[in-house]
Order: C-alpha cells, then sequence, then structure tokens
C-alpha cells in the first residue's frame, strides 16, 4: 500500500516484490488492530467499528427482555464500548467525520435498548440525551475527549513514551502546554499533539490539573465534568447540542 494524500496514477506506480513475486497492492490495511486506508483517513477503521458494533448491538437486542437494565448496561460496556474505544486517541479527533456521526447514531440505538426504549412512541424515538446521564455514559465524541485526556496526562506524567513526550512543549512560566504550529488547519486539527494540548489547558483551566491530581482522581473528574457538559440543556430541551460534544464550543447550535 502506497500512502498518499493525493490520488496517485495506477500507470505510473512500479511493481513491488521480492525476486519473481510480486507484492499485492491494497487500498487499506489493519495493522494492530487498526485499519490505515491509502489516504492516510481513517473512514475504513470507523466503518469496520460501526460493523462490529451493530452485530454486538443484535446480541444486546436478543437479550433485552430477559434481563434487567443494569445487566444489559455491563452488555454494553464488556461488547459494545470497547470496540468504540479501541485507539480513539487516533482516529477520534475527526468530529466532522459522517462516518463518525453514523457510529454516533447506532450507539444512541445501543443506549435505548439498554434502557428499554428501543421502541418509538407518537411516531419518533426517545431522546438519548437523559439516557446517556443515567447510565453515567459517554457519547462517542466525549469518549475521545476522556481517553486523548487520560492518554496525554499518562504521558506528561511518566514523561514516556520519550519520542511522544518531546513533542509536548510546557510553558515553564505558567504550566501550560503551548499548542505546536502547522502550515495546514487540516494537519492542525487532525493532530493527536495539538488536540491533546488544548483539551490539557482547557483542564487546567476547569481546576482538573494533571500535574497535581493522581490519575484516578484525574479520571473521575475529567468524567464527571464531560457528563455534565453533555447534559447541558437550554431550558430543559433534550435534544442533542453541538456544547455536547464540544469541550471548546462556544455557540449552542441544535444538533
Amino acid at each position: 500500500m502506497e500512502f498518499s494524500k493525493n490520488i496517485v496514477n495506477n500507470l505510473s506506480n512500479p511493481k513491488l516484490g521480492v525476486g519473481v513475486r510480486s507484492f499485492e497492492k491494497v487500498d487499506s490495511c489493519k495493522f494492530l488492530g487498526v485499519y490505515i486506508n491509502k489516504n492516510l483517513k481513517w473512514d475504513d477503521h470507523i466503518n469496520h467499528t460501526i460493523k462490529q458494533v451493530s452485530k454486538s448491538c443484535g446480541s444486546l437486542y436478543s437479550i433485552k427482555k430477559h434481563v434487567p437494565c443494569k445487566v444489559l448496561r455491563q452488555v454494553y460496556l464488556s461488547l459494545i464500548q470497547p470496540y468504540i474505544t479501541y485507539c480513539i486517541p487516533l482516529w477520534g479527533q475527526n468530529i466532522s467525520s459522517s462516518a463518525l456521526n453514523r457510529l454516533f447514531v447506532l450507539q444512541k440505538k445501543c443506549i435505548r435498548i439498554v434502557c428499554g426504549s428501543s421502541e418509538k412512541v407518537n411516531g419518533s424515538f426517545q431522546h438519548t440525551k437523559p439516557m446517556f446521564f443515567k447510565l453515567k455514559l459517554l457519547t462517542v465524541f466525549n469518549l475521545y475527549n476522556y481517553f486523548c485526556g487520560c492518554f496525554a496526562m499518562s504521558i506528561l506524567k511518566n514523561e514516556s513514551p520519550g519520542q511522544i513526550f518531546k513533542l509536548f512543549n510546557v510553558s515553564e512560566r505558567s504550566g501550560r502546554l503551548l499548542l505546536p504550529k502547522f502550515v495546514s488547519s487540516r494537519i492542525m486539527y487532525n493532530n493527536f499533539i495539538y488536540n491533546a494540548s488544548k483539551l490539557i489547558n482547557f483542564l487546567y483551566e476547569n481546576d482538573i490539573p494533571y500535574s497535581i491530581l493522581s490519575p484516578p482522581i484525574f479520571k473521575k473528574r475529567l468524567k464527571n465534568h464531560l457528563l455534565n457538559m453533555q447534559n447541558e440543556s437550554v431550558h430543559g430541551d433534550a435534544n442533542w447540542l453541538q456544547c455536547n460534544h464540544s469541550l471548546f464550543s462556544n455557540i449552542i447550535v441544535g444538533y
């Protein structure tokens, strides 16, 4: 597989191989459980995650009448959420991805099953925002924020892995992380170091400093903050708002 962000003319590509055996050219491949495509995008991995979550969602639906909500929640955490969270700091930054939004729709379907509200009422499904808060579960967008924050905290406190730690730039004056500069805004918003630095600085401002708190307390405060933000609404409106998914959203827009 040849990596490129531009479309490459296949006729100009030389054939590669060893001896008389040539390598098969593919558009995507699986490496350590993560699908990477030739255009360096995560759509293939998200689509694979959607398929796996869809299968597990069927299993969840088949037992919903036989076990209580508490057990269904544990099944969700055991069979479904691990697919969503696997390596999510790598691919979850693409908030605007249509594939990521499809995954969120499927996640909401699973939550309705857990809460016993999978059927329509008066021609429409019930809103899932109160269900997420009741179950103390995070949306796929906030699972990215949670694991990205926890991973960044671990790197900064342990200074390991060293090659990644060196990419962070801590200000000696304020203790905040300096945001790296990029030529392209597209590369910047899809970069883990940039997003992690921005997230850590935000948590500093909200009394969740990684350098002072122990890892368990940091994780607990971070999750509670995300749950409360995720449940914010205007006049009790149960519709999803942009600020429910984005920590840095200053505008409340109907989702």
